[in-house]
């Protein structure tokens, strides 16, 4: 089919040239898939293939012999409706630009469909950020399901929009079983009138608080919360990062009662340091009141320390001399 004669368009050149002005591509193809017209965004896009008029569509558009199997002019004069496509340019193996191509049926006369008007948007930026997006949201999706902390999504009324595995884990519930549980089904510490008064606080700054959950078989766990406030699509949603810290909260209660016996041991010490009154005949030793009290006693009274009582070498010679004789 011969290109379009420009006269066609008499009296309608302000047209011409708006098509000619925008940022996107307008193009007229015939039914056998040649280009009939072109503006100059078009012309400036594939330059390497100008002039386009008389040139083939999928050749232009997808560097091919024949037609596309899934050709968008076919379809949208089969059918007299808008077709769109996602294009790759130069090759779906190495796209160097995506667009957003829309093809409509263009009637004759005849009112047959026998030319389509395509328009072509650059969409490469906009897929780029889209993919973007994509692996972000991936990449943060796959540090909250590898994180050791159990991260949990509640809306105001506390209950579970989302969480992750390692809190499921924590608690002991399925991923399908947390999708029905609220707070109330893990928190102790709070009552739930406290729980909605802290989330109607929490805000962007974020809250640190200790408490206790409660998981599925009954057990208790000590856990310390960071809570953050959001909102989304006009809702407010709160972002809860768990940490079990049953084990540092033993180890610490473990910590403070050898630093008690620690300090008791040292008051101890303390108490029998010093210069200790001792009797040179019996032996006996006068406390801070001034009375005199037996060594035995008090060692006892001032330390932990037992006394046994036994007999040395010397003292058994000196009044059980028979005993050493016998012995002899």
């Amino acid at each position: 089919m011969a290109a379009i004669d420009p006269r066609e368009y008499e009296g309608q050149p302000l047209f011409l040239d708006a098509l000619d002005s925008i940022q996107d591509g307008v193009a007229i193809l015939d039914f056998d898939f040649d280009f009939e017209w072109a503006n100059k965004w078009m012309e400036a896009r594939y330059s390497e293939h100008m002039p386009l008029v008389g040139k083939k569509c999928h050749r232009v558009l997808r560097a091919r012999e024949g037609p596309c199997a899934e050709c968008p002019l076919r379809l949208s004069l089969d059918t007299g409706k808008a077709v769109s496509q996602i294009i790759p340019y130069p090759s779906a193996e190495g796209p160097a630009s995506w667009f957003d191509l829309s093809i409509s049926p263009l009637a004759d006369g005849g009112g047959k469909a026998s030319r389509g008007v395509a328009h072509f948007r650059d969409v490469t930026e906009h897929l780029r950020a889209e993919e973007a997006l994509r692996d972000e949201v991936s990449r943060r999706r796959l540090l909250v399901e590898q994180s050791r902390d159990g991260i949990v999504l509640m809306d105001v009324e506390g209950r579970v929009v989302e969480s992750n595995l390692q809190f499921a884990h924590m608690l002991g519930y399925s991923m399908e079983e947390m999708s029905s549980l609220a707070v109330s089904d893990w928190e102790v510490a709070h009552s739930e009138e406290e729980v909605r008064a802290m989330f109607a606080m929490v805000d962007t700054t974020g809250q640190k608080l200790v408490s206790r959950h409660r998981r599925k078989d009954g057990t208790f766990y000590e856990v310390e919360i960071s809570a953050n406030g959001a909102v989304f699509g006009g809702r407010k949603y709160i972002l809860a990062v768990c940490r079990d810290i049953s084990e540092a909260k033993r180890a610490e209660r473990e910590r403070e009662a050898l630093i008690r016996e620690l300090q008791e041991a040292l008051t101890e010490i303390k108490a029998l340091r010093g210069i200790l009154p001792l009797c040179s005949y019996c032996k006996k030793i006068r406390d801070d009141q001034g009375y005199w009290e037996q060594v035995d006693v008090y060692i006892r009274k001032h330390s932990r320390a037992d006394v046994s009582h036994g007999i040395c070498p010397d003292c058994a010679k000196k009044f059980f001399p028979e005993l050493r004789a016998r012995e002899e």
